[in-house]
């Protein structure tokens, strides 16, 4: 995950928990990133978050997510408060889900996926909170 041009240009910290979270970090905002008020901006908010929702949806998936096609299907974000100086978002699958995505994957079908994501400033401040729709589909190469 850290080697993709898009989480490369945001500059992200990626953290991967033992407990199947994901937290991505932009800890050093650069001018792009920062709005005419001086705050983190929204697009970029979501990119972060992005990241950690989409992240915790292959890390559930497991060895499974290796073969599958995935991708955003949907995607809201509520702006509790603006973001300064950075933001970190985490997320995470539920275990029970996550068993269901690897079997759903693993027998050729697909499965859309709920990630709850929340967001911080560098302060540890709560700044929003996001939910994504993932959908996993098994990749049509492989299916002959």
């Amino acid at each position: 995950m850290k080697t993709m041009p898009w989480i490369e240009w945001l500059d992200l910290d990626t953290e991967l928990g033992e407990d199947g979270s994901v937290r991505s970090i932009l800890r050093r905002p650069k001018p792009e990133h920062i709005n005419h008020n001086g705050h983190v901006n929204a697009p970029v908010i979501y990119g972060v978050a992005e990241v950690a929702g989409a992240g915790a949806a292959v890390m559930a998936a497991g060895a499974a997510a290796t073969s599958a096609y995935i991708v955003i299907r949907s995607a809201t974000i509520e702006y509790q408060r603006p973001a300064q100086g950075g933001i970190t978002a985490s997320g995470k699958v539920d275990p029970s889900v996550a068993a269901e995505i690897q079997r759903a994957l693993q027998a050729g079908e697909g499965q859309d996926v709920d990630v709850d994501v929340s967001l911080t400033d560098q302060d540890g401040t709560i700044t929003g909170a996001c939910k994504f729709v993932v959908s996993m589909r098994p990749n049509r190469t492989d299916r002959g």
